[in-house]
């Protein structure tokens, strides 16, 4: 029997956040409320944002930070994303992941 080739388009197929970077959907779909500000988790969460290479960006590009140089609107969302945690905004955080996904599934699948 031969197999049927796949007739839909990559780009038809959207990439939800625990696609490309699963530890960090994990993180935000398990935890109801943010980390207590200052508690050690809130300055885990704080400083792995800040790290390009850490951050949900980053991970999603294979734990790189590369994107900085090479996307400039995952950059401005890389920061967007520490900013929403910073400021202690969950419905932000949750903005931040729509409009992080939109633009991975119209710029970066393929």
């Amino acid at each position: 029997m031969n197999a049927k080739p796949d007739l839909v388009d990559p780009r038809e197929k959207a990439i939800n956040l625990s696609d490309i970077a699963p530890k960090w959907a994990k993180r935000l779909e398990e935890e109801e409320k943010l980390p207590f500000p200052l508690s050690i988790r809130w300055f885990k969460w704080y400083f792995e944002l800040d790290i390009p290479s850490r951050c949900i960006v980053g991970e999603a590009n294979g734990s790189s930070s590369s994107y900085e140089k090479e996307c400039k609107e995952c950059n401005s969302l890389g920061w967007q994303f520490g900013h929403s945690f910073l400021v202690r905004s969950r419905s932000g955080l949750e903005k931040d992941v729509h409009m992080f996904l939109q633009h991975w599934n119209e710029k970066h699948v393929t």
